[in-house]
Order: structure tokens, then C-alpha cells, then sequence
């Protein structure tokens, strides 16, 4: 719980420049510093974010985070907030820098930690960094005082400090930091840091460095020897802004540190927060916490409910407004009178609303505005949020379906007609074509078009899964259901990634999977362990699911359903879900698939089919001017996963076609042999 004091501000000008008052003289260690380099759109930024946190609950009052973001990382997208300060270019310029997050601990440079030559450290090595600055002894401690006027918005900020020891030299540089905390905000890689995930999916950013009141390096002390005091105050007029990004002037810390020169930082301190408020205010601290229940899949409404708590120690909130946006609309208020104790929580409850799209955003937010003898300064807590939510449309898209991704833009996230069920903060399915990554084949199917639907495992937290769901399909009045679609996928290494297929005829009550594959017996060629994967016209397989269990069912849903094991990327494309009356599709062969590996092969490759059941296999391998040159009839296999290692050691190099023949259902393959 918070609690505030108000100050009058003749007290600060009643502090003596000539003796310590707040300083601590007795000898002390040192206490530290990180300054952490870090963006919006830095996946393992939230990582660092955390070990922060950690380190800063182990050694509370003793070690201070700055968070400063710097860099094509911390560069915003159109629509978002731009965290950046001026000072950050400068501070990271004398780092050498070599990756994000990096960071480092008094910008001391500590032997065998560096990413490069300099002081920057990447965020394993923080930890043991701090425990050796804390180990040492200091030969000057700090302090601060700070009083922020809410009325004029001007903040004065007293710093004292005593040279207990030896060993200064003979002018030091004080800089007084100040930092903003609790911004809400996009963030690559949330989900690595789950502790400053907000409701709404949103990031809470900690830290953030806005200003160096006293400058880029500092203000210059040149009082330095043992047994010597010295005072400074300053002054800062909190702007409304910057970069667009509201100056909360509750949300804002002081840290004060003192270092040797533009580098080794000795010592710092955080400072006290006071606040100067209108005769006849109180301060108070209400926030709001989402209590909606997530409506069912197929829902139509929902009923909006928030938790309010008073925070205050001693003051109860008479007088306040708890609001609700749906899908960022007109705020939907409700004022209340009813008395609110300090340390109480009340349930709010709103009338209930009716959903008029499939996906959907809920907002909230407490304040007093209307109440003139009260101010709320932990405004960072007034907003509360749902992640997006989605609900199935109550018409059904037709009896049969067809996607290409061909008329989407590279990098869309959502396609039509469906909604994605995505408890992370990455995007996990996104459209790619050929040439954004500087490839010259086609990223389509086998080569035949320029776009494809990807997921991306590496940006999904192993054990997380996503879901892209088809809007509900009408098959009441057909018969031979089926779907179809291409799909490519290399493992990492070893990663067990996970691609199934699920349906669904009760509106996600229950699901039925029909196709279900992983790792080993998901990939369509050999790892790629050097970087993405991205897939030529070899390696492609094809797939074709029986879905006439549902034959007669009138809302089914089909869902394509990614479990991560933080492997590779997997494609897919060209979906039709199609019945017996749709012309040109073949039956079904019962889930069984085909797909050849290593590609391309030299002296040996395998021949992989998934059999659903005992199947009589063949297969053939035709030369560029259509002549066979290899063949075997394998016989009745049994179920399952098979492997065929064929011998093509006498085979001159150049593409050849195998041909694979399951219950004289014929799936082609090309190979390369080198």
C-alpha cells in the first residue's frame, strides 16, 4: 500500500546548505545501478525485465533500475507510444553494445562479462555483477528529498551527500535521474515476463528514464574530500508530456547517483516522493481490476464487472466513477456516492451488453475527476482491461470453403472468416511471401503462388498454443466432407512443435481431432538449426482429412491448432474444405500422408507415410524424360508411421519424381539427387 505525505513547501527552504540533515555520515557500500538498453519491440527485453525485478527484490533499497529505450528497438510503429529519451543515445554510445537487452552495473567494467569491449553486459551476468558492486566499500553515501507540487506541476529536488572515505577525486558528477513507472504499452515478448502483463494483454513499463535534470553526464562536485558535505537542489517543471507519452506525476521515482566521471558510478539512492497538494485536498489511490467473465464461444452477451479498491491508508472516497468502452466506443459511466473506506473494495456491476462483433475489447476506469476535494495520484492503476475476446458469428459461411492467402498483404496477422485464439503477446500466425526475406522462390505451395499462412513456433513460448478457428460451416446438406490443404515444416533441432487439426459441431464444447502431428513425424524435410526455415518447391506435403463423421451436422467449426516447442516455422496453404458434390477433389485416403526426406538426397533417402490403416504401398521413381528407373511393391503395411530407405546411389544427379502408390491412391514427390 502507498502512502503519501503532504509537505509544505517552506520546509524544504528551511534545509541547510551548511549541515547534513537527511545524508547518512557513517561509512557504507556501495549501492548499484543498472541501466538497462531496451524497446518496445525487443522479444527478450521482458527477460531482462524480470531478472530486474529479481535482483531488485533481493536487495531492496540497495539497487535501482533505469530503463532506457535506445535504439531500432525502442523505434514506435505507427500508433505507438514512443518511450525514447534524448540522453539514451549518448549513455549506450560509450557501452559497446553488442545485442539487446544489454545492460550495465555503474557502468563498471567488469572482466570477462562484456559483450564487447565495453561496459555493456548481456543480462545473465547482472546478477553477480550487483552482488560484487554491494560487496564494495563506498566512499560516499547520498540522499534525496523531492516534493512535487500537483498544482503547478513543478518539482524541487534536494540531494545531500557525505564523503565518508578517501580516494575521490577531485570533482565527481552528481546526476539526478527521473523515471516514470506503470506506463501501459505495447511489448514484443511480454509473455516472458508475465509479472507486467496487464489484463488487457498490454505491457506495464517500469523505469522508464524521461529526464536527467542534471544533464547528460551530470552537475560537477567539487567538494571531495573525506569528511566533506555537500547540498544541491533543483528544479523541474514536469511537462504534460513527452513524446506524446503523459507525464503522470504520481507514477514518477528520483534517483540520484554520483560517479567518478561520464563512467563508474560510486554510489546512488532513491529519493523520497512528497507531494504538495490545494488547500482542502486529500489525496487518495483507487484502482480497478476487470471481474467480466469471458462469455462462451458462441456467446451474445456479456455482462461487464470491475472490483474498485480504495488503496488509501486513511482517507475514504466519497465521491467517484467507474466506466466501461466496448470495442473503444463511448464511455458507458456509472458515478458513485456511496462511501468507500480506506483499504475497502466494492463490486461494480454494469447492465449487460450485447456483442455486436466477433472480436471484441473491454476497457475500464475509476477516477474522481468530478470530485474537487479529492486527486487520485497512482493514476497508473485507474485502467483495467480483457484481453481481445472472440465469439463465433451466428451464421455459417457456407457449405464448402477455399483460401489461398493471396490476396492478403505480408505480415497480416488475420485472414477472413476466421478468429485466432492467441493467449500470447506474439503474432503467431502472419501471412508471408516471396521476397521479404530475400529469397528468390515462391513461399506458396510447391512453388505454384507467392503467399502462404505461417506459424511462427519460435515466437511461442514452449507449451503455449494458439488456435485459428473457421467460422461455423454449414454440412446439413451434403455428404463426403473433406479438407485438404499443403503444409511445410522443418524442425529446429529436435523440438517437438505440434499442428492439429480439430472439429467441433456443438460450438466448442467439445472437439474431435482428426489429424494430429509433431516433430519427427510432422516435418517435411531435414532440421534447419541456422535460422528460419523457408521452403522450397520440394518441401511441401500434402494432406487430405475425412470429415464425413460430421456429414448432416449444421454449425461445424475446424480448427488448425499450433502447440509450441519454441522449434522452426511451419507453412500452410491452400485449404478446401469441400463435400462429394464439389468438382475436382479426391476422396479422402483416410488420413494417411507421404513425404520424402532428405531433399536433396545424395546416395540415400526416405520415403515416410503415415498409413491410418493396413495399406498395400508401392512406389516409383520417374527421370526427367518420364522412364522409371527404380520401383518396389512394399506389400501390405501395417498401421502407423513407416519409413522406406531407398538406395539411389546409381542414380545420375538431377530431379527426379517419386511416386507412392497407398490403396491405389498415387502422392507425387519431387527429389532432388546430388
Amino acid at each position: 500500500m502507498k502512502k503519501f505525505n503532504i509537505l509544505v513547501l517552506f520546509i524544504l527552504a528551511g534545509f541547510s546548505l551548511a549541515a547534513q540533515t537527511i545524508v547518512d555520515t557513517t561509512a557504507q557500500n556501495k549501492k548499484a545501478v543498472l541501466e538497462e538498453f531496451t524497446g518496445i519491440h525487443c522479444t527478450w527485453c521482458p527477460a531482462g525485465h524480470l531478472i530486474s525485478n529479481q535482483i531488485e527484490a533481493a536487495h531492496q533499497n540497495d539497487f535501482f533500475a533505469i530503463n532506457i529505450h535506445v535504439g531500432g528497438y525502442a523505434t514506435p510503429s505507427a500508433g505507438e507510444p514512443d518511450f525514447r529519451t534524448n540522453y539514451g543515445s549518448a549513455i549506450k554510445g560509450q557501452t559497446d553494445l553488442q545485442g539487446y537487452p544489454a545492460g550495465t552495473i555503474n557502468r563498471h567494467l567488469f572482466s570477462g562479462m562484456s559483450q564487447g569491449t565495453g561496459t555493456a553486459m548481456s543480462r545473465s551476468n547482472w546478477s553477480a555483477a550487483t552482488t560484487t558492486i554491494l560487496g564494495q566499500a563506498s566512499y560516499v553515501n547520498l540522499a534525496a528529498s523531492t516534493s512535487i507540487n500537483l498544482s503547478t506541476r513543478v518539482m524541487t529536488i534536494y540531494v545531500e551527500g557525505y564523503f565518508t572515505g578517501s580516494g575521490a577525486p577531485s570533482t565527481m558528477k552528481l546526476n539526478v535521474a527521473v523515471l516514470q513507472n506503470n506506463v501501459e504499452g505495447p511489448q514484443v515478448g511480454a509473455s516472458k515476463n508475465p509479472g507486467q502483463v496487464l489484463a488487457n494483454g498490454m505491457y506495464n513499463h517500469m523505469h522508464i528514464l524521461r529526464e536527467l535534470v542534471t544533464g547528460q553526464w551530470g552537475a560537477t562536485i567539487d567538494t571531495t574530500s573525506q569528511g566533506t558535505f555537500f547540498a544541491r537542489t533543483y528544479t523541474y517543471n514536469v511537462p504534460n508530456d513527452i513524446n506524446g507519452v503523459p507525464m503522470e506525476l504520481g507514477n514518477l521515482e528520483v534517483i540520484a547517483f554520483i560517479a567518478e566521471n561520464n563512467q563508474e558510478i560510486i554510489s546512488a539512492n532513491k529519493s523520497t516522493i512528497n507531494y504538495v497538494t490545494p488547500a482542502g485536498v486529500n489525496l487518495v489511490d483507487l484502482s480497478v481490476k476487470t471481474a467480466t467473465i469471458t462469455p462462451a464461444l458462441c456467446g451474445t452477451s456479456v455482462t461487464p464487472m470491475v472490483w474498485v479498491k480504495n488503496n488509501s491508508s486513511t482517507i475514504n472516497a466519497d465521491t467517484f466513477q467507474v466506466s466501461y468502452t466496448y470495442n473503444n466506443g463511448t464511455p458507458v459511466t456509472q458515478a458513485v456516492y456511496t462511501t468507500l473506506n480506506a483499504g475497502d473494495s466494492t463490486f461494480i456491476t454494469f447492465p449487460s451488453l450485447t456483442l455486436s462483433g466477433s472480436s471484441n475489447e473491454l476497457g475500464f476506469k475509476v477516477d474522481v475527476d468530478n470530485c474537487v476535494h479529492l486527486i487520485d495520484i497512482q493514476t497508473g492503476n485507474n485502467l483495467s482491461g480483457m484481453p481481445q475476446f472472440y465469439v463465433m458469428p451466428a451464421a455459417t459461411i457456407g457449405t464448402t470453403y477455399t483460401e489461398d492467402f493471396e490476396s492478403y498483404a505480408t505480415f497480416s496477422t488475420r485472414i477472413d472468416s476466421t478468429i485466432i485464439i492467441n493467449p500470447t503477446s506474439e503474432p503467431a500466425f502472419t501471412i508471408t511471401k516471396d521476397g521479404v526475406t530475400g529469397l528468390t522462390n515462391e513461399l506458396g505451395a510447391y512453388a505454384a503462388s507467392t503467399s502462404s499462412y505461417i506459424v511462427n513456433f519460435y515466437g511461442i513460448d514452449a507449451g503455449k498454443s494458439v488456435d485459428l478457428m473457421f467460422h461455423k460451416m454449414d454440412f446439413s446438406s451434403n455428404t463426403g466432407y473433406g479438407i485438404k490443404f499443403d503444409y511445410a515444416y522443418a524442425q529446429y533441432s529436435s523440438e517437438n512443435d505440434r499442428f492439429q487439426i480439430r472439429v467441433s459441431d456443438n460450438c466448442g464444447g467439445s472437439w474431435t481431432t482428426v489429424w494430429d502431428k509433431s516433430g519427427n513425424d510432422l516435418k517435411t524435410t531435414a532440421p534447419v538449426s541456422n535460422g528460419n526455415f523457408f521452403p522450397d518447391a520440394t518441401q511441401w506435403a500434402s494432406v487430405n482429412i475425412d470429415l464425413s463423421a460430421f456429414d448432416g451436422k449444421s454449425d461445424v467449426i475446424i480448427s488448425f491448432k499450433a502447440i509450441s516447442d519454441y522449434g522452426n516455422n511451419l507453412y500452410f496453404d491452400n485449404i478446401n474444405i469441400y463435400n462429394s458434390t464439389t468438382v475436382g477433389i479426391e476422396t479422402p485416403i483416410a488420413n494417411n500422408s507421404v513425404s520424402v526426406y532428405p531433399n536433396p538426397a545424395e546416395n540415400q533417402f526416405n520415403i515416410n507415410m503415415e498409413l491410418a490403416e493396413n495399406s498395400n504401398v508401392s512406389y516409383s521413381i520417374i527421370n526427367n524424360i518420364g522412364q522409371t528407373v527404380l520401383s518396389a511393391d512394399l506389400g501390405n503395411l501395417s498401421a502407423g508411421n513407416k519409413i522406406q530407405k531407398i538406395n539411389i546411389s546409381e542414380l545420375a544427379q538431377g530431379i527426379y519424381m517419386v511416386q507412392v502408390n497407398v490403396n491405389g491412391t498415387i502422392t507425387t514427390k519431387k527429389l532432388t539427387v546430388k
